[in-house]
């Protein structure tokens, strides 16, 4: 095999401009209700962030990811109700199942009888939390899903999506917290005798606001 080449610093900084296109393209795809855009979504992401024996994040490559910040944008409440938009339901009496997702927010409502449920990213939910920054290594491995049993990471949400679920590798298997955190009823909670759950499923949720957060953060570096 003939040695390798290193690639022009230029010709990676295009590169990065072109995930960060496509990443944008994604988010819009699965915003307007195509959530199948979740999987090349996490492509993008493990792209830019994600380092091994065999593969070297982009970010790294361009000597960033180590000196930028990321924005945490998490809500950090884990013990009870937070990031609820409530609407028509004045009289109804909820129980919150205190599962802690911290980057999606839930959206009830009552249109016609019909009880309309909704997760989303917190970067449309209309009392999105103050954000932080944070060096890599802790917002990476920053603990996003919890519901008291398993716990998941971004790193986990990113890279269990993009090399198990349909990003870059179906596997055959799942893992215990990618197969919890996948169904409408993990953030299942009571309203007065009737259950209520969820779509779409918080995992696929949180990535999307992992995107945010990683387009967010470029801007501040000029990308």
């Amino acid at each position: 095999m003939s040695d390798k080449v290193n690639k022009p610093i230029e010709h990676l900084k295009s590169n990065l401009v072109q995930q960060l296109r496509l990443l944008e393209d994604y988010c819009t795809q699965y915003d307007a209700g195509r959530t199948e855009y979740v999987y090349p979504m996490s492509t993008a992401l493990r792209v830019l962030l994600k380092d091994s024996q065999s593969c070297h994040a982009l970010l790294g490559q361009l000597g960033l990811k180590d000196n930028m910040s990321f924005i945490d944008s998490a809500h950090h409440c884990k013990g009870g109700i937070c990031c609820w938009e409530i609407s028509d339901l004045s009289n109804a009496t909820m129980i919150d199942g205190a599962v802690y997702a911290g980057l999606v927010a839930k959206r009830l409502s009552r249109k016609n009888n019909i009880l309309v449920t909704k997760l989303m990213p917190l970067c449309q939910f209309s009392m999105a939390p103050d954000t932080q920054l944070k060096l890599f290594d802790s917002w990476y491995n920053d603990e996003v899903l919890n519901d008291g049993q398993r716990k998941m990471s971004r790193r986990n949400v990113i890279e269990n999506i993009a090399e198990m679920e349909g990003g870059c590798h179906v596997d055959p298997d799942s893992t215990p917290e990618q197969a919890t955190f996948q169904k409408p009823e993990a953030l299942r909670v009571r309203l007065d005798n009737t259950f209520v759950e969820f779509e779409p499923a918080p995992v696929y949720v949180s990535l999307r606001q992992i995107a945010w957060e990683v387009l967010e953060s470029l801007k501040m570096v000029g990308y």
